[in-house]
């Protein structure tokens, strides 16, 4: 540092930040952020999420908000639980994502939008590893057909309508067995 330079403390504004990411922590995931401690293996997987999608979009880590997803659950059979549901404001927009389950696990994310279908407003709409890909989807070539690029994940996706051609197929239960063999 030169003589006549000042050295400008940024710690306010660390903790500034750092108060406004916690309150919103807070007030969307109130259990996951008490229980950031006791279940750290979640948490620490969301605080990588989130700075992997921050980096990869150009925005603050504190623009990025990971939380469980109403929508989608992952494991198998009982043991599922909560998939991320993650939320990138930016420009006072809110963006959602979700995990690529498929390729790079915590390097690609599926955008979530509206099925042109359905309506429905969270469905994966395209996969974004950065942010030309986010870009490729907001203006596509002329000839990219929505139905031509979807990601594999926008059909059967849990999210759609329940009449939605790509919503999945109601699973067959031992009700359904019951009511077939009466028949």
């Amino acid at each position: 540092m030169a003589p006549d330079e000042t050295h400008v403390d940024t710690s306010a504004s660390l903790a500034d930040r750092a108060i406004c990411v916690a309150r919103r922590q807070r007030a969307i995931a109130p259990r996951a952020f008490a229980d950031r401690d006791t279940i750290l293996s979640s948490w620490n997987r969301r605080a990588i999420t989130t700075t992997h999608l921050a980096v990869a979009l150009g925005v603050g880590v504190e623009c990025v908000i990971v939380r469980d997803d109403p929508d989608r659950r992952y494991g198998i059979g009982a043991s599922t639980s909560p998939g991320d549901l993650i939320e990138v404001t930016s420009d006072g927009r809110p963006w959602y994502f979700i995990p690529g389950v498929t390729g790079f696990v915590l390097w690609s994310w599926l955008l979530l939008g509206p099925c042109p279908a359905c309506e429905a407003p969270r469905v994966p709409v395209t996969r974004v590893a950065g942010l030309a890909d986010l870009g490729a989807h907001l203006d596509p070539e002329p000839e990219h057909h929505f139905f031509d690029t979807a990601p594999i994940e926008f059909h059967g996706d849990p999210a759609h309508r329940p009449h939605c051609l790509y919503a999945a197929p109601a699973p067959h239960t031992a009700r359904d067995n019951d009511k077939e063999a009466r028949s």
